[in-house]
């Protein structure tokens, strides 16, 4: 990447930020194109090149920001350090919901990193997400596992969790546009009726 590019005007760097994002998150890094990014940003093709030499610089480089600012606003809300686990994550999706009215495609391209598959960036979308999954697991190091209920492991409920997650994810997503407000509500609607289920 040309450090250059954060000459631009904010404006414009978050409009080519966006549009990667959204064409990353959306399609996959295989699938995305600069054409695509184009069309979204509003940006020519040959400032994309100017600044990023090859589409996985470009992944890279809109992976790593996303996840910085993801953490740098997971670092001030998590500051009361909450020990129920649904408070936990429900902060966390807050916050994705937070950062989505800047970057309306982080919260997808949050999960689409978790989700890469493709042979050809799959290593770097781990490395990249990493320090995010490093923040979650900090952010649960004050809850206790043994509030949950004997048939429930902690790891199966990571798992439950996250499958929902996604789920309401896509669908928030589904007619193109990240309905915030849904989201939440049904993150919150699903974490009360699991609150129910799964303490002891």
């Amino acid at each position: 990447m040309n450090d250059k590019f954060f000459d631009l005007k904010k404006e414009k760097q978050d409009k080519m930020i966006n549009g990667a994002m959204q064409v990353f998150a959306c399609k996959g890094y295989k699938n995305a194109s600069t054409d695509d990014m184009v069309k979204v940003a509003g940006v020519s093709k040959g400032l994309w090149f100017h600044y990023f030499v090859n589409k996985m610089g470009l992944y890279s480089f809109v992976s790593d920001y996303c996840v910085k600012y993801l953490n740098m606003e997971l670092q001030v809300n998590l500051m009361s350090k909450p020990s129920d686990y649904f408070d936990i994550l429900y902060i966390i999706e807050n916050t994705k919901v937070q950062i989505s009215k800047i970057y309306p495609f982080a919260p997808l391209m949050i999960q689409s990193m978790l989700d890469e598959k493709d042979e050809e960036i799959i290593s770097v979308a781990k490395d990249m997400i990493e320090p995010y999954k490093d923040k979650v697991r900090e952010a649960f190091e004050n809850f206790n596992e043994s509030e949950l209920s004997s048939d429930v492991s902690k790891d199966m409920l990571d798992m439950t969790v996250g499958y929902t997650l996604k789920g309401i994810m896509e669908k928030a997503y589904n007619n193109g546009v990240f309905d915030a407000e849904n989201y939440l509500s049904e993150v919150k609607a699903y974490f009360d009726m699991m609150r129910k289920i799964v303490y002891a």
